[in-house]
């Protein structure tokens, strides 16, 4: 089987693909199996800072539409 891999005109890689893999050694890149790590956590108090941020941002929006429309 040909390599999938296609360039910028659109035609296909002339070399033959790896077994079991569907691009050529050239175009082929491994992935590593190595599990992640443990996710970086953000404090609460800026998850509480921009949840309240967005209350007050959502509240004077409220506000600016209702002042609009006259009520």
């Amino acid at each position: 089987m040909r390599c999938l891999h296609l360039d910028r005109a659109g035609r296909q890689c002339p070399t033959e693909a790896l077994d079991g893999a569907d691009f050529c050694e050239d175009h082929y890149i491994p992935v590593d199996l190595e599990p992640i790590g443990e996710p970086i956590r953000t404090p609460y108090i800026y998850q509480f800072a921009a949840a309240l941020l967005l209350l007050i941002f959502l509240a004077e929006g409220y506000r600016m539409v209702r002042f609009w429309m006259g009520k």
